[in-house]
Parts: structure tokens; sequence; C-alpha cells
């Protein structure tokens, strides 16, 4: 560690940015190959995701509803959000981001111009240039992630069954336990099955995100004078849960639970293997660092650098039109289960 620190030192106190002081101590970290170690400025995304664990008031984010991997040629599509304004422009997981009104773009201080109004936003996807308009908008990085979570909720009629859909962004705190209990417990209650999404987003805690699908399906009755209540105390149906390399923290724990228990069957690829305990901690009034503090073990076995594997493996996430190829094994296995 003195080692890297006399190497780096040096190099971060002649940084002339934000940016250029973040990317030198992003080599040192990468130098641990440790995951949930961080250093992320207020022009960074993950820096509003930060604030939104560690302050009461959060800081509001520029946003289409778009999460954006930084690499050596710019920034790529991370996570298209359901519902959002880049859905409905037709971004795509994956696609390259070139420009924003004709400058370069970044996922922060790119969009913060157009906060309230139309960006242009250039696009390239398989060698092919695009331009989307697409409306910016502004709001805690964490409501972000629970409209998508609540927009992403529908009833898919396949071969004469019902199968629910929702897409869990992250675990980050209570209001995504009692939004996905009060999904399955009302928007779900009549399905024959249940597709639960556990890809890319964040960790969080995975206490109480399972609670809904090992509770016996009881239809509960409250009968007042002049009123009855209707609820569903559990969800029992058939269940898949979809994972893929963006599956992190909290969801790696949460999957391994729904496997060891054989609750739910498994789809996609493998998990991330970034499961190591932290706690943001704001060291600037412009960044904060995230530094992994508690190892975490399931049945003994370390999941950081291992992650967990799924039961049926799908090799390609969506083919070159955008159709969810993981989404639709689902379907197929989930049909073919109640079929039997």
């Amino acid at each position: 560690m003195v080692d890297r620190l006399k190497h780096y030192g040096p190099l971060a106190s002649r940084a002339k940015s934000k940016a250029e002081y973040r990317d030198i101590v992003d080599e040192m970290i990468a130098e641990f190959k440790d995951s949930h170690f961080d250093f992320l400025t207020d022009e960074d995304q993950g820096y509003y995701l930060m604030d939104g664990l560690a302050s009461k008031n959060p800081a509001t984010m520029p946003e289409i509803g778009a999460w954006f991997k930084r690499g050596p040629g710019g920034y790529t599509v991370q996570m298209v959000l359901n519902g959002s304004e880049a859905e409905k422009a037709g971004m795509m997981k994956g696609d390259a981001i070139t420009f924003v009104d004709g400058k370069p773009f970044s996922p922060v201080e790119g969009l913060r111009p157009d906060v309230g109004k139309m960006a242009t936003i250039e696009v390239e996807r398989n060698k092919h240039v695009m331009e989307k308009q697409v409306q910016v908008d502004s709001k805690p990085t964490l409501d972000m992630f629970l409209e998508a979570t609540k927009n992403s909720v529908r009833t898919i009629d396949s071969h004469g069954k019902k199968i629910g859909y929702v897409h869990l962004w992250t675990q980050a705190d209570n209001r995504f336990a009692t939004t996905l209990s009060s999904i399955v417990y009302n928007q779900l209650r009549n399905t024959d099955a249940c597709i639960l999404d556990l890809r890319d987003g964040f960790g969080g805690r995975p206490e109480g995100y399972g609670d809904p699908f090992f509770r016996p399906g009881v239809e509960l009755d409250w009968k007042f004078t002049k009123s009855t209540m209707h609820q569903l105390f559990g969800y029992q149906k058939p269940l898949v849960v979809l994972i893929n390399g963006g599956s992190r923290s909290a969801k790696e724990v949460l999957s391994y639970v729904f496997k060891k228990s054989h609750r739910a069957t498994l789809i996609g690829s493998n998990t991330a293997g970034n499961v190591l305990g932290t706690s943001p901690m704001r060291i600037t009034d412009w960044a904060y660092i995230e530094i992994p503090i508690v190892e975490v073990y399931a049945d003994g076995v370390r999941l950081e650098g291992k992650g967990v594997a799924p039961d049926i493996s799908v090799k390609e996430e969506f083919d070159s039109n955008g159709k969810d190829l993981y989404v639709e094994r689902a379907l197929e296995f989930l049909n073919g289960k109640m079929k039997g």
C-alpha cells in the first residue's frame, strides 16, 4: 500500500481536473482487484448512487433513464431502465454514445445543460450511427431505479398462461423490498408463474426480498361490517430468476438463496462475483470513496470472484433487433413446466 501511494500520490497531486484525478485513483484501486472499491466524483453517475445511500437529502442527477459504462473509447450504454426516456427513444444496452448536442458525451456534465429540454444524442450501433432525441430529467438516482422497477411490471400471455414479470433494479433500501412485495401481492397475484429479473442494476441488502416467494400462497379474507379486504399471504407459483454478469452484490446473495432452496430456476449467465460489504464515505464535497469492509460467505463459500451460476445457461442476451432472449428462454421453460 505504501509503495502504491508513493507512486500514485505525486501523479494525483498534479491532476488538472476531477476526471484526471479520478482516473489516477481508479488506476491505483484496480491493482487491488477487489469489487466495491471505487472513487467517484460528482461528474460520475455512481457518485449520485452513493449520495442516495449516504444522504437523507440526496443530490439530483441529470438523467434519461440509462446508465453508462466508461471505457477507453468513451461511453457505452450499460442499462436501459423500464419506462425511461432512453427506452422510449429506442436506445439499447451496448450502444456506444459519442456526442450530445454535437459535443463529446459524458453522462452527467454532458446532459446537465439539457435538463428539462430535449437533447440530441448520437448513438453508434453495429457501425451504424444514428441520432436520438431524448428528454432530459433530473432526480435522485434511487428514485430513478424505483420508478423503473414499478414501470417494469407486466403480464405476458403465453400459450394460454399468464406469466408475471418484474425487474428489480436494486435492493438499496426498504422501499424496494416493499415495492416488490406489493407488486407480487397485487399486480401479479393472479398470474400462473413469475419471472423475477435481477440482471444489472445494483445490490444493497438481501434480507426480505425473497419473502413473498417463500411464504405459502394463502388467500386471506378480512371481513368487516360493510366490506371485505382480500389479501395474498405468499406466492408459490413457478418462479424463474434472470441473472447475468451485471447481477452483483446483494443480488448474488439472493440468487444463491433461490438456487440453494430450489425455489426458483436461475436462467441466464454467471453473476458478477462482486460480493463484498461496503459503505460509501464522502471525502470532499465533490467525491465519495467506496471501500470494501466485509467479506461475504454463503454456506462457507466466498462468492467474491466466483458468483452464482445459472441452472440454465443462455449465451446471447439480446438479438440484433433487441429481443430479450433470456425472457424468451424463461417463457419456454415455464410453459414446459406448467404443461408437465
